[in-house]
């Protein structure tokens, strides 16, 4: 599998926890790691190019 794809599905899967969590740090904390790896995710596609 693609590394790109991999980032961009751990974010997905990130945010959906961070809707899905009641707590408001751990949902921040999700929210945190889904933009972190959007940015990676985006960063090595460029990276490859």
């Amino acid at each position: 599998m693609n590394i790109t794809a991999v980032l961009h599905a751990g974010f997905g899967v990130s945010v959906l926890a961070g809707f899905l969590v009641s707590d408001t740090t751990l949902r921040i904390a999700a929210f945190a790691l889904g933009a972190v790896l959007f940015v990676a995710g985006v960063a090595v596609s460029r990276r490859g190019d």
